[in-house]
């Protein structure tokens, strides 16, 4: 464990002292609080209703407060909620056996990373996630990039799918992929079209994306429903889970479910409210992406039973109750 990670005790309010075991040096964390004048639940409740009028709330946290985006918060995935494990759900990939379906979701990211993942839903309801994209992009490049190096798993190599028309690879793509799933975001109209005429319409990332030949569906933002449902595909039974991830394939998705956090609040955050129930808003592309993917899919996936032996049918017929009749005639 580094040094990042652990919690550091509050010597004295708003004071807190550690060493980096990194580099052997002592740390200091001096919070405003620390001092019995500024700490609104002390002497500072004057100094704090001053200094905080008119001070946009995200910026007082960023300069006054610990910074939320820290690594110190408990890990969403962790062993406390769910049967997470690297070592079982991130495996080397292999080619899984048909039929199966094809699957496709997208984070959209212009400055931040554009996360698109590619998946297969087997018949015994198990989820794979077999390949990512993961760029920052505007969505004209990041189409075409991403049809280059998905074009694999719709029967295409990348030269043939350059040369096909942006109306055959939306027809293409709605064949292969039966889920295409984006962030709802994308449908805000915060945007604008310059047309042939001149004439400027209002536009949104997901209209051009459909202009770019991907043919997306808004998929589903719930965020608390949506990591409940990855962690009960996470869920171990007999061995085996229903969600995976080809580490080989996807090292940016691993990476993020491995370090995807809650938040963590401050000092003073920490005495007035419950635990922060929010993800960290940062690094966290790749989880957006699986989440509306896996939201698409069942609550509570169960594994096709193993056809039973002969052994295990006779035993069943052994155990089972039987009703006992008097057939015969009482006269007799």
């Amino acid at each position: 464990m580094q040094y990042k990670d652990v919690q550091k005790p509050e010597i004295i309010k708003g004071f807190k002292l550690w060493e980096n075991k990194l580099n052997g040096f002592t740390v200091a964390m001096v919070h405003y609080t620390a001092d019995p004048y500024k700490d609104p639940d002390r002497k500072g409740k004057e100094w704090f209703k001053r200094e905080r009028k008119g001070f946009p709330k995200a910026k007082w946290l960023k300069e006054y407060e610990i910074d939320s985006t820290t690594k110190s918060g408990s890990l969403i995935y962790g062993p406390e909620y769910c049967d997470f494990n690297d070592a079982h759900h991130f495996i080397k990939s292999f080619k899984i056996p048909e039929p199966y379906e094809l699957l496709i979701s997208l984070d959209f990211g212009q400055r931040n990373p554009t996360a698109g993942l590619v998946a297969i839903w087997t018949r015994n309801k198990k989820l794979y996630i077999i390949d990512e994209y993961y760029k920052p992009n505007i969505p004209s490049k990041s189409s075409k990039e991403m049809f280059e190096k998905f074009a694999v798993y719709m029967g295409r190599t990348e030269a043939q799918m350059r040369a096909m028309s942006i109306e055959d690879k939306r027809r293409l793509a709605m064949q292969v992929f039966s889920t295409r799933v984006i962030d709802p975001s994308t449908t805000a109209k915060n945007r604008v079209k310059r047309l042939g005429s001149g004439e400027e319409i209002e536009y949104s990332i997901i209209e051009e994306f459909w202009d770019n030949g991907w043919d997306f569906e808004p998929g589903n933002n719930d965020v608390s429903s949506g990591i409940t449902r990855i962690r009960e595909y996470f869920q171990i039974e007999n061995n085996q889970s229903h969600l995976y991830v080809f580490a080989d394939k996807c090292p940016n998705l691993c990476r993020e479910i491995k370090n995807y956090r809650y938040k963590e609040f401050t000092e003073l955050q920490g005495r007035t409210r419950n635990k922060s129930e929010d993800p960290v808003k940062k690094n966290d592309h790749g989880c957006d992406s699986l989440k509306y993917l896996i939201m698409t899919r069942p609550k509570t996936p169960k594994l096709l039973e193993k056809p039973k032996t002969k052994i295990q049918k006779d035993i069943e017929n052994l155990l089972r109750p039987k009703i006992i009749t008097n057939d015969w005639d009482v006269d007799n």
